[in-house]
């Protein structure tokens, strides 16, 4: 299994690296995160084949403020800057799906805020069950765990291990999800998703 971390490079060089390329995913599962100063991960996306990895920095031509860390075996490709802007600038299908991905990443990052400062810690916790059955299952028949440590979840959900580890065993009670070894199977999306706050 790749472990790489590509973007920000602070940690082992003691300055952030410049966004010089764009990644894409084309095979396995990708998490985007920040850490504060002691070491806190917040997870900032889950990234799927076909998804775009550092494109935001590029465009305003600052350094990786995110790093990514595969989540099992992975294959990624670097679009160098230059070849980037060349397509975005000489196709103008490629730049309105740029746009519309510029567009959609604010506006899940306000989601991802209101749902942070004002949801119960069981609300984000199952909602982001359903977000990640939702992007586990995307373009599939037959439904796929979610295969994530419970530090991840809790990063990704904002909250700490032990509580994650606590509602999720009260969801699997509730017979919303099932638990086999480090992989969850969400057995009811629909309900998990209408939680009361």
């Amino acid at each position: 299994m790749s472990r790489t971390v590509w973007l920000d490079q602070e940690a082992s060089t003691g300055r952030p690296s410049d966004a010089t390329s764009v990644i894409t995913n084309t095979r396995g599962k990708i998490k985007t995160y920040k850490s504060n100063e002691q070491g806190k991960e917040l997870i900032t996306g889950i990234h799927s084949e076909g998804d775009f990895i550092g494109y935001i920095d590029m465009f305003e031509n600052k350094e990786y403020r995110e790093s990514a860390e595969a989540l099992e075996d992975t294959e990624t490709c670097l679009i160098p800057k230059e070849d980037f802007f060349a397509l975005i600038f000489s196709n103008r299908e490629v730049a309105v799906r740029f746009i519309k991905m510029l567009s959609d990443s604010v506006a899940d990052k306000e989601e991802q805020l209101i749902r942070l400062a004002y949801n119960s810690v069981r609300k984000r916790i199952a909602e982001t069950l359903v977000t990640l059955h939702k992007q586990y299952n995307k373009d599939k028949e037959k439904a796929t765990a979610i295969s994530i440590s419970r530090e991840d979840l809790a990063n990704m959900a904002g909250t700490a291990t032990e509580t994650t580890i606590r509602t999720l065993s009260d969801f699997k009670d509730e017979k919303l999800i099932e638990i086999k070894g480090g992989s969850i199977d969400v057995l009811n999306p629909e309900k998990l998703a209408a939680l009361r706050n």
